[in-house]
């Protein structure tokens, strides 16, 4: 029986393998046949999107409300990952979701987040520029709340995070690098801070 392995906030990205998960709409036009069609006609749905339909991507996910209790029980799962998901939830979502985690990981298992380095936004902040700060920050152009930053971290506050959950070991690592399984799949954003716990 193979190992599970979750991809949390997965969106478009697909890691064969792995129970990739997310709450996008989308999920739930791929349900209804000849619906993605009818939005890029009217033009409510872009060409890419379109595109991704047709190649069934959203139909290769499984909805999860990660500030939820997930649905699969206490240590049964190998792995779990999660690229710039937990800045767009509230610290107490983000606490529930890393705490469920934890539930679900088996002794040994590795939950590697990927996120934008607070570190990193506060020492590009320039004053002659400050939107782009706050745009680092809150992503406040974007009309839905869920597309928004809600909080951001640093080495220092995900590892308070994955302590409190009961993380035995919390380590830094680099891009492509550690001891997630398929991490080479997994990252696809340089740029980001990347921190593995340890179950």
């Amino acid at each position: 029986m193979p190992e599970l392995k979750l991809h949390l906030g997965a969106f478009d990205h697909i890691v064969p393998g792995w129970i990739n998960t997310d709450v996008t709409p989308h999920l739930r036009v791929a349900r209804v046949p000849g619906l993605a069609w009818l939005l890029r006609r009217l033009g409510i749905m872009g060409e890419q999107r379109y595109e991704q339909h047709c190649r069934g991507v959203f139909r290769q996910m499984r909805r999860l409300d990660v500030s939820r209790r997930f649905p699969w029980p206490d240590g049964s799962v190998a792995a779990a990952y999660c690229s710039h998901l937990l800045e767009h939830l509230y610290p107490e979502e983000a606490e529930r979701c890393v705490a469920e985690v934890a539930r679900v990981l088996r002794p040994g298992g590795v939950f590697r987040i990927a996120v934008p380095d607070l570190d990193a936004i506060v020492r590009a902040y320039d004053a002659a520029e400050p939107e782009r700060f706050l745009d680092a920050i809150f992503e406040g152009r974007h009309r839905h709340d869920k597309n928004r930053h809600h909080w951001h971290y640093n080495e220092a506050l995900l590892r308070a995070l994955l302590t409190r959950a009961g993380f035995a070991s919390v380590r830094r690592c680099e891009y492509r690098k550690g001891s997630a399984p398929d991490v080479e799949a997994l990252d696809t954003r340089p740029e980001s801070l990347f921190v593995e716990g340890v179950r």
